[in-house]
């Protein structure tokens, strides 16, 4: 049985920096995974030594220049993405670009009247989501590494299709509705994140 991990990338990134949050409950620095090692990760969750195919799904990325304040910001997304990349093909991690980045004004600063900008990923979840469906059959096992319940629809409709599901989840935020849907969940806990830290 050929097995193909699909990762929700933003989703892991926030569930591995909130595993790694503060005394204080702030998040880890996003830095941190540019040295994790996420392929050891998975191959610890996974734990059965069967070859894996792992897929990062991450947003397509453009520059803004509405101002030049997102300007500066939308080329440092492109940098980091670029580093990022590189960093997870080396772990034998395909990086699959789909949906975009979206820019959004923010409501202004009541004291200065600053209006900034925040961009946000959108459609990421739809393409990893086509994906499962398209990769599903019945010699097929299927590992969905999110937390988006988004995803239930497309996970349903593998499962129809006779694919095997492993659900990775986190152990801050179980997501019973996607473990329901899974044959096998795997949880990633704080020491298993703080294992691979750096390590890559």
């Amino acid at each position: 049985m050929r097995r193909v991990v699909l990762i929700d990338g933003e989703n892991l990134v926030y569930g591995i920096r909130t595993l790694l949050a503060d005394a204080q409950g702030k998040r880890a620095a996003r830095e941190i995974i540019q040295a994790f090692d996420f392929r050891g990760l998975l191959e610890e969750l996974l734990s059965d030594n069967k070859p894996v195919e792992i897929l990062w799904f991450g947003a397509r990325l453009q520059r803004y220049d509405m101002t030049d304040e997102l300007r500066e910001k939308s080329e440092r997304y492109i940098r980091n993405q670029a580093k990022f990349m590189n960093h997870i093909q080396q772990q034998k991690i395909q990086f699959i670009k789909v949906g975009y980045l979206r820019a959004r004004e923010l409501d202004p600063c009541q004291q200065c009247q600053h209006a900034s900008w925040k961009l946000t990923e959108k459609g990421v979840d739809v393409g990893l989501a086509v994906r499962a469906v398209v990769e599903a059959s019945e010699d097929t096992e299927l590992v969905i590494v999110s937390a988006d319940t988004d995803l239930l629809p497309a996970l349903q409709q593998a499962k129809k299709r006779g694919a095997r599901l492993i659900h990775v989840g986190y152990e801050y935020r179980p997501i019973a509705a996607l473990s329901r849907g899974a044959d096998i969940t795997r949880t990633i806990t704080l020491p298993l994140a703080q294992k691979y830290v750096g390590s890559a």
